[in-house]
């Protein structure tokens, strides 16, 4: 099952949400923390704390600070 690690409220969370829903991908949302040195569930996965980030299975794709294109790019090329 696809989870996707967000918040709400993050600005680049929401076109990948969008997306998923688009393209009736059924996902597991693990929302995070604002404080980024509380999120030790996605940095033990990703090693770094930033979100949106994916888990396919053993696939990970990890957030980039303020970026989700390569997210996006991921679900349109495996979804589509």
């Amino acid at each position: 099952m696809l989870e996707l690690y967000q918040r709400e409220s993050c600005p680049f969370c929401q076109p990948v949400r969008q997306l998923l829903t688009d393209l009736q991908v059924d996902y597991i949302i693990r929302n995070q923390p604002k404080d980024r040195t509380q999120r030790t569930e996605l940095i033990s996965l990703t090693d770094v704390p930033y979100i949106p980030a994916l888990k396919q299975g053993e696939e990970v794709i990890a957030g980039r600070l303020e970026e989700c294109e390569h997210i996006l790019d991921y679900i349109r090329k495996t979804f589509s």
